[in-house]
C-alpha cells in the first residue's frame, strides 16, 4: 500500500522517461483479447476492462486482478510499468483467463474515485465476479482473485463474503490492521532513507496521533478537528516544515492526505474478522525488501489468521515484486523489470495446481 505521507511526496511527478520495459507484451498477442464492459448494479455504474484467455475454445479457470490504492487503470500502470498487463499475458499463456479493469472513475470506467473506499472497490470486484460467472468460456467453479496491496484486502473481503470465489492470491496484501500497517511502513521508509533515531521517533509519534484519531473518532467533524490539531502541533515542532511552507498550507496538505475516504478505510481495515470466514485455498506472497507492506509483519498476520494458507516470502523483491537494488521507493521507475519471473511462476503454478490444470 502506498503511504499517503511519504510515497506521494517522493514519487509525485516522476515519469519513466523512456525506460525500457522488456516484459511488456506487444501485439499481436498469442491469446484471445477482448475489450469488455460490465455493470456494478448496486452503484449503478459501468466498469470497463480487458478479458484475456487462451485462443483455443473451451472453459478456463479465471482470475480477477484487483489493484492497489489510488486511481489505477486496468494495467495497474505506475511509473511506466504495467504489471497487470504482464501478469495477464503470463497467465493467458499458461491456460488461465484474466479479467482486469479500470478502477471506478479511471479510464473508461464510470463512477467517482474521489470519495470511494475499500467497501466501494469491493462492490466493483463483486461485479467483476458476477460478469465472469456469466461467460461461457469461464469455468465458474474455478474463479479466483489476485489482489495487489490494497487489492489483497479487497480480495480477502470478497473471498470471505462470496462463496463463488474459489481461490485467493494476495500480493503484498495487509495481514494486520491499518494502524500497524502504516506505523511499520513509516518506520521502514524512514530507516531506508537513513533518518536518525530522533527523527524517526518524532515522526512515529506524529503518525501514532493521527492513527489514534482515525480509529477512535467516528464523527466526521470531530475527526477533522483532531487531525487539524495534530497537524498544527507537528508544524509547531518541526522547523523543517516551517521553512518549507506556511502553517496554513502545511496543515491543509497534511490533513487532506489523512481525510480521504480511501485512506480512512485503509487505516480502519482489520483483516482478522475476514480470515475466519475464508474457506477457499489462499496463496500469500510478499517480497522481503518491501518497505510499504512489511513482509515479516504481514506474513505473520496471514499465518496466524489462515493457518492453512500457502505463505511465501520472496527474496530480493520490493512492493511491486521487482528484483530491486537499493529497494527505495524512487527506484521503482528506474528498474527495467516490471515483475519478477519468480513471482509470476509462484502464482501461475499455484493457480494451475489449485484449479487442476495440467501442463
Amino acid at each position: 500500500m502506498r503511504s499517503y505521507l511519504l510515497w506521494v511526496v517522493m514519487v509525485a511527478g516522476l515519469t519513466a522517461r523512456g525506460q525500457q520495459r522488456p516484459q511488456e507484451p506487444m501485439p499481436k498477442y498469442a491469446y484471445h483479447v477482448e475489450h469488455v464492459y460490465f455493470p456494478n448494479t448496486k452503484d449503478s455504474i459501468s466498469l470497463a476492462g480487458t478479458f484475456t484467455r487462451p485462443d483455443a475454445p473451451g472453459m478456463y479457470p479465471a482470475v480477477i486482478l484487483i489493484s492497489g490504492s489510488g486511481p489505477q487503470d486496468r494495467n495497474s500502470q505506475l511509473l511506466g510499468h504495467k504489471p497487470f498487463l504482464v501478469i495477464a499475458d503470463h497467465f493467458a499463456k499458461h491456460g488461465i483467463a484474466v479479467l482486469r479493469y479500470d478502477d471506478r472513475g479511471v479510464g473508461e470506467s464510470r463512477g467517482q474515485m474521489k470519495g470511494s473506499d475499500i467497501s466501494d472497490f469491493t462492490r466493483d470486484a463483486a461485479a467483476a465476479l458476477t460478469y465472469l460467472k456469466g461467460r461461457a468460456d469461464v469455468d465458474t467453479r474455478k474463479i479466483g482473485v489476485v489482489g495487489h496491496s490494497e487489492g489483497g484486502a479487497i480480495g480477502l473481503i470478497l473471498a470471505a463474503e462470496n462463496p463463488a470465489v474459489s481461490f485467493l492470491v494476495s500480493m503484498a496484501g495487509p495481514g494486520v490492521d491499518g494502524t500497524e500497517l502504516i506505523m511499520s511502513q513509516t518506520e521502514a521508509i524512514l530507516r531506508q532513507y537513513n533518518a536518525g533515531d530522533s527523527l524517526i521517533q518524532s515522526q512515529l509519534g506524529y503518525q501514532r496521533a493521527m492513527m489514534d484519531a482515525i480509529v477512535q473518532e467516528k464523527d466526521t467533524v470531530a475527526l477533522k478537528a483532531r487531525i487539524i490539531s495534530n497537524a498544527k502541533k507537528q508544524y509547531a515542532e518541526n522547523t523543517g516544515a516551517q521553512k518549507a511552507m506556511d502553517e496554513d498550507r502545511f496543515v491543509q496538505t497534511v490533513s487532506s492526505q489523512y481525510l480521504t475516504h480511501e485512506y480512512l478505510s485503509i487505516v480502519r481495515f482489520d483483516p482478522k474478522p475476514y480470515f475466519a470466514k475464508v474457506k477457499c485455498p489462499v496463496l500469500v506472497l510478499n517480497g522481503d525488501k518491501d518497505i510499504q507492506v512489511i513482509s515479516k509483519v504481514h506474513l505473520a498476520g496471514w499465518r496466524e489468521g489462515l493457518p492453512k494458507a500457502t505463505v511465501k516470502e520472496l527474496p530480493g523483491l520490493n512492493h511491486l515484486f521487482q528484483q530491486c537494488k537499493t529497494c527505495q521507493l524512487t527506484e521503482y521507475r528506474t528498474l527495467t523489470e516490471t515483475i519478477s519471473p519468480a513471482a509470476l511462476g509462484e502464482m501461475t503454478e499455484w493457480i494451475r495446481q489449485t484449479t487442476g490444470l495440467r501442463k
